[in-house]
């Protein structure tokens, strides 16, 4: 049995159905919002060394460094 023709429709009928999604959205319309670099790095780290998510930043990447690097472990596979 040939299933090109059925899968060719189902593709075509969920790119229709994005695209209608798409449209049907209310877009904003405007300018931009004007957050500078600055702004962005004094959020991120603060104003003294007691404010700011710099710290949270660092551990939340260590964390994710040592979860990733355990992950490798486990999936590592022996040589029997």
């Amino acid at each position: 049995m040939n299933t090109a023709v059925p899968r060719a429709l189902a593709v075509a009928a969920l790119a229709l159905l994005f695209i209608g999604a798409i449209l049907q959205v209310d877009w904003p319309s405007g300018e931009m919002d004007q957050t500078t670099s600055r702004e962005v790095g004094m959020t991120l780290f603060g104003y003294s060394d007691l404010s700011g998510y710099g710290l949270i930043m660092m551990l939340i990447g260590l964390l994710l460094l040592v979860a990733l690097l355990g992950g490798v472990f486990l999936a590592k596979e022996e040589k029997p």
